[in-house]
């Protein structure tokens, strides 16, 4: 109870905190979605590896991931065609190849923050609650959502709970992470060209 207590006060205060600039919505995801989390689950287990962060199964890990992306292909050609996407991705202003490697790369922050969040503390903290828990994690993570185009959010709902059941799967939160870096890295290229 208290992981979920925690996840949903960090959601609130993540909403109640407004960003003038990418950078700094990113900086506020890693602080929010990942450092505090950590230092919550480090104090509840004296370890981080309960929530996640291990390797796990390292077979399931790039099967999962690949065979998840590999079905999220189509979605992203069809998404990044519709205007609403278009316009929407990438979020970041770029000049030169170098700025958008540099962007991508703290996406993959962004990333990395967010599947700890809901993959690693929320529903690896609740653990207990069996696979019941993959569900409990993809309403907030679909909540999170809401300012992105419409379909994204109903999107991520479904991708949430895929995402959930890899990492149930290899216990690890590695292979959502890896997937939904690579595929936010495609979509923005897509939405390019």
């Amino acid at each position: 109870m208290l992981v979920v207590c925690v996840t949903l006060i960090l959601i609130m205060i993540e909403d109640a905190l407004p960003t003038s600039s990418f950078d700094g919505f990113i900086f506020k995801e890693f602080v929010l979605y990942l450092a505090i989390p950590l230092v919550v689950a480090y104090a509840l287990r004296r370890s981080v590896r309960p929530f996640g962060i291990a390797l796990g199964d390292r077979k399931k890990v790039a099967r999962y991931a690949m065979m998840l992306y590999g079905i999220g292909i189509p979605f992203m050609i069809v998404g990044s065609r519709m205007s609403a996407f278009r316009s929407y991705y990438p979020r970041f202003s770029f000049g030169s190849w170098e700025e958008f490697i540099y962007w991508e790369l703290m996406i993959g922050i962004l990333m990395l923050s967010t599947e700890f969040l809901f993959r690693g503390f929320l529903m690896f903290g609740c653990k207990r609650a069996g696979r019941w828990a993959i569900l409990l994690q993809a309403v907030p993570y679909a909540y999170i959502h809401l300012g992105k185009p419409m379909l994204e959010v109903y999107y991520s709902f479904f991708a949430g709970l895929a995402f959930g059941y890899i990492d149930w799967e290899s216990k690890s939160i590695f292979p959502s992470f890896l997937v939904h870096w690579c595929a936010s890295v495609t979509f923005d290229i897509l939405c390019m060209v």
